[in-house]
């Protein structure tokens, strides 16, 4: 006798009294989800012969009236069952007429949503809970009924529920001294001079490509893979590129216990204080700016440690240094960088209008190198109010946006002490507009094949530090003095911790500076080149990119080789 009807299911009467459910499938043949007989006494054999140790994960696929379900849940408290439903209105009927009302916290549905879509909310659950033992209960009826949904989800779930991906994943870290690492490859510029030094260093270094907005449960695919096959002592990633804003990579690292070290060469505030998931006691921090070390720590990172950045000295050398040779170079001062139009206006655009003026405002405080935090405190009563109104994704970017302008500012305000001389810019275009001049810009330059080169020939190469920095060095500082070459840059408290100044590299306090110090060393190539030398020293004895990875490896040893 039917009951009720509900989209493609009927609730039946069976001959003990009990109630069924028949549904119209796929190819519009009837299907009978449990007996007409006696629908419990089928459930407790099929529950009967199924064989689960009742640890992780249980995935069942086909609700139907839920007897299958109740016995399961009842039998196995310590598994979490995520049961698969096509029909939305399967699990109606089931509530009101079945034994779905009746289940306890330990189950869970995905409902009415496509087959991989169900695969991915699996997997991420799996991932949260550090890729546990999964097992597989097909409702047999409902994926006959069905074929074309289940199928899929029964192929892929059922090598998965072989791999025990479990006992792979967890394992004992740093038992030799050859590390393995696997790097994070987002395309930065960093990566290949990390994956050269660590394998100079004697170290095994696999990349895993990562693409922007790639899908999360693919990314982490990928990870799982590069551990079962490389078993790595660690992850490495810049700027913690690759992670979630939710954190789901980074619980799963931590629930195997798989260290992660994450070097940040632009503001880990502007990336990681909106993105509070992501702290975890598996997670160390290197950070090329010493300001942000206790920013950092109050967000509850347990290992954060201060590393500047460095050189390859392989690709960032001397080339055609004999005299002669430099009396034929393109110019007396040489500035390679952005002109920050085209960023700026990208950061600027992440902001509501309403404080596209407030940025103006804060930016032109800023070039007195004033803090953020300190710089909302000379806006207006209403602006500070606006500003504490907004969410920490929205003040992370105005943040930044405020950071670029000021940073534009400043640059601008450097190069334009420069133009007096024999200079060439090497950047984009907005420095035309800035300057209204196209006569001293000459095209961008390849990093690796031409840079070194325009370096060495340059009598003075110029460098101004972004305002992010508040007391780090940039990439610059290094690669100049490497290729034996004379660095004339702003001072930064970094700068003397790395080099002894007025020495190896020489520094200015003031942009009024800038044409009395690039007179002084023209006039004077033997100091300009005896500066140039012993800077090269210096980096070769404490910079380069072998020296950071190797700080790398010590602190990710000494933290997590026996374990937290």
């Amino acid at each position: 006798m039917s009951i009720c009807t509900s989209g493609p299911a009927t609730v039946l009467e069976t001959r003990t009294g009990h109630l069924t459910l028949k549904v119209n499938g796929e190819n519009g043949v009837s299907k009978t989800l449990h007996s007409l007989y006696d629908p419990e006494a089928e459930a407790e054999a099929l529950v009967e012969a199924f064989r689960f140790d009742g640890d992780g994960f249980l995935v069942v696929l086909g609700l139907g009236l839920g007897y299958h379900i109740a016995l399961l849940a009842g039998r196995y408290p310590k598994a979490r069952i995520i049961v698969v439903e096509a029909a939305r209105e399967i699990h109606e009927l089931s509530e009101r007429y079945g034994k779905t009302a009746e289940l306890g916290p330990n189950v869970e549905f995905i409902l009415g949503v496509s087959p991989d879509k169900a695969i991915q909310q699996i997997t991420r659950r799996q991932l949260e809970a550090g890729m546990p033992a999964l097992a597989l209960f097909c409702l047999a009826p409902a994926v006959s009924a069905f074929p074309a949904y289940y199928q899929p989800m029964v192929t892929r779930l059922s090598r998965a529920a072989d791999l025990r991906l479990w006992e792979k994943l967890k394992y004992e870290k740093f038992v030799e001294e050859v590390a393995r690492v696997v790097l994070i490859d987002f395309g930065y510029f960093l990566t290949r001079e990390i994956e050269s030094a660590l394998a100079r260093l004697g170290h095994r270094v696999q990349r895993v490509p990562v693409r922007k907005g790639e899908d999360g449960h693919r990314i982490a695919s990928r990870m799982i893979e590069q551990i079962v096959s490389f078993r790595p002592d660690f992850f490495l990633t810049i700027n913690h590129l690759g992670f979630d804003e939710e954190g789901i990579l980074t619980s799963f690292f931590r629930s195997i216990e798989m260290p992660v070290g994450s070097w940040f060469v632009d503001s880990p505030k502007l990336i990681v204080k909106a993105f509070r998931e992501n702290v975890s006691p598996y997670v160390s921090l290197f950070l090329w700016e010493k300001g942000y070390v206790s920013d950092m720590e109050a967000l509850g990172f347990e290992s954060v440690s201060y590393l500047p950045l460095a050189t390859d000295e392989t690709v960032f050398k001397p080339r055609g240094r004999k005299r002669k040779k430099r009396a034929a170079s393109p110019c007396d001062v040489g500035f390679v960088g952005n002109s920050m139009v085209q960023p700026t206006q990208e950061w600027i655009a992440k902001v509501h209008p309403d404080f596209h003026p407030l940025v103006e405002a804060l930016a032109e405080e800023g070039l007195r190198r004033t803090p953020f935090e300190e710089l909302i405190k000379t806006g207006s009563d209403l602006d500070r109010q606006r500003i504490a109104a907004l969410d920490p994704s929205a003040t992370a970017d105005l943040e930044a946006a405020v950071l670029w302008k000021t940073t534009q500012y400043y640059r601008l305000q450097c190069v334009k002490e420069l133009t007096a001389f024999d200079l060439e810019i090497r950047g984009d275009t907005g420095w035309k507009d800035l300057l209204g001049r196209s006569d001293i810009l000459s095209p961008p330059i390849d990093y690796y094949k031409e840079l070194p080169g325009f370096y060495s020939r340059c009598r003075i190469n110029f460098n101004a530090t972004s305002l992010q920095m508040g007391a780090a060095v940039n990439q610059r500082v290094f690669d100049v003095p490497a290729c034996g070459a004379f660095l004339l840059t702003d001072r930064q408290q970094a700068l003397g911790e790395a080099f002894d100044l007025g020495h190896e590299v020489i520094a200015f306090e003031d942009p009024d500076e800038i044409p009395d110090l690039i007179r002084f060393y023209l006039k004077h190539p033997g100091k300009r080149e005896a500066v140039a030398e012993r800077g090269r020293k210096r980096v070769l004895q404490e910079h380069t990119y072998k020296h950071r990875l190797r700080h790398i490896i010590e602190r990710m040893r000494s933290r997590y080789r026996s374990g937290l």
